[in-house]
């Protein structure tokens, strides 16, 4: 309550007591009262409010369905007349019902929850939120904002707990890139045994997420204090590790294409899961980083059951331009590759350097795959690597469609 409030009722009170009318002293009495009320009314009515937005499934594959359930609960025994929420949700997730509006940030809405609680009332809705885009997708903060009884002042808070949702990437069967179902990566042989065997110990290294616990070199991690993984001589089966290009064109000011970029995460993605399910050990590198967090895609290829969720995770929360040429990542990640590993570089473009690279790389015991996607076919592809197009980019319109592999 405003101070001109409290001091209309002081110049009351006085004329009432220099008047000696009793009627100005009720008025005064009474909106003495109402001043009160309001007073401790907006200094509670958000006490004991909670509210909470509950999510039933985090992660999301591309077309499934999940319950967002909301409740607003008064845990005291002041009721609410008027309560409105202001959530803020990401566009690209569909919500039914559809009670959003537009919102001051791109890319988000906001969903407006007004109603009156009793005291120790609970209230609950639901809604359905189905992933129809790729990406990492951030729910809140909210704004509640509550009245007093006669509408005269309010009170406003900001809650700042955020939910995420992480919808994946679509993958599809190789099959339907025109890729061949058998061999796709060709088929490649080295002189030596190529995956590792359990039983031709060669030495150790640092560990890292997605190594069996059972490879942990324990006398070894004592000396250095820290955990070793054994290291095997190769054996049969090689690793599989993906490179992609997240940028559409060359140079990062030429703009973003986004179909041809879905068609590129696509790509990388339904080859991981044909991996996946071939028994490779599949990892992935991209030239961009992960929001939220700001990590570099840097997934070694490993065996751990949940191999193909990270790199799904990864994809799903990539941003949307590169810092790094591809070339450049190969050049970093490609020598800490185990012998033989197979190599498939997906990419929209295609440069002089990134062929010379991924040549160099054949010359060095590994398999190399090379995936363009959209854009023109390049004709100066070096013999020896296998070489597919993806295209053109009006592809995508088609694979949206498609069910997952």
């Amino acid at each position: 309550m405003k101070g001109s409030w409290w001091a209309l009722i002081a110049l009351l009170l006085l004329a009432s007591i220099a008047l000696r009318s009793g009627f100005l002293f009720l008025l005064t009495v009474l909106l003495a009262l109402i001043g009160a009320v309001v007073a401790v009314w907006s200094r509670y009515c958000l006490a004991g409010v909670s509210y909470r937005r509950h999510i039933a499934a985090a992660r999301l594959f591309n077309g499934d369905e999940t319950e967002m359930r909301i409740e607003i609960i008064n845990a005291k025994p002041l009721p609410l007349p008027w309560l409105r929420i202001d959530d803020e949700m990401p566009d690209a997730v569909a919500i039914e019902p559809d009670h959003l509006h537009g919102s001051h940030l791109p890319t988000r809405r906001t969903m407006t929850t007004l109603l009156s609680l009793r005291w120790y009332e609970r209230v609950t809705r639901r809604y359905t939120l189905k992933g129809v885009q790729r990406g990492a997708f951030a729910f809140g903060p909210a704004d509640i904002t509550a009245e007093d009884i006669f509408g005269f002042t309010s009170r406003k808070e900001e809650l700042p707990a955020k939910q995420w949702l992480v919808v994946y990437p679509k993958f599809v069967a190789l099959t339907d890139l025109g890729l061949p179902a058998r061999h796709p990566f060709g088929d490649f042989k080295t002189p030596e045994r190529l995956s590792e065997d359990p039983l031709r110990l060669m030495g150790a290294r640092a560990y890292a997420p997605g190594d069996s616990y059972r490879h942990i070199h324990w006398k070894a991690s004592a000396r250095r204090s820290e955990l070793q993984t054994k290291v095997f001589e190769p054996s049969a089966t090689r690793p599989l590790a993906i490179f992609l290009n997240v940028n559409t064109f060359a140079h990062v000011w030429e703009g973003l294409d986004r179909p041809t970029q879905e068609l590129a995460i696509t790509t990388a993605a339904s080859v991981a899961h044909y991996g996946w399910q071939n028994g490779y050990q599949i990892g992935l590198y991209a030239n961009t980083v992960v929001q939220p967090g700001g990590d570099r895609i840097r997934i070694r290829p490993g065996s751990h059951p949940d191999q193909f969720q990270w790199v799904l995770d990864a994809l799903a929360k990539s941003v949307d331009y590169g810092r790094w040429s591809l070339e450049a990542i190969l050049h970093v990640e490609a020598h800490r590759l185990s012998y033989g590993a197979t190599i498939v570089a997906v990419t929209p473009y295609v440069t002089d350097a990134l062929l010379r690279t991924l040549y160099a790389l054949r010359g060095r015991h590994h398999a190399v795959a090379l995936i363009t996607v959209g854009g023109p076919r390049p004709d100066n592809v070096p013999p020896g690597i296998v070489y597919y197009h993806v295209g053109p980019r009006e592809v995508w319109n088609d694979l949206a469609s498609l069910r997952l592999a």
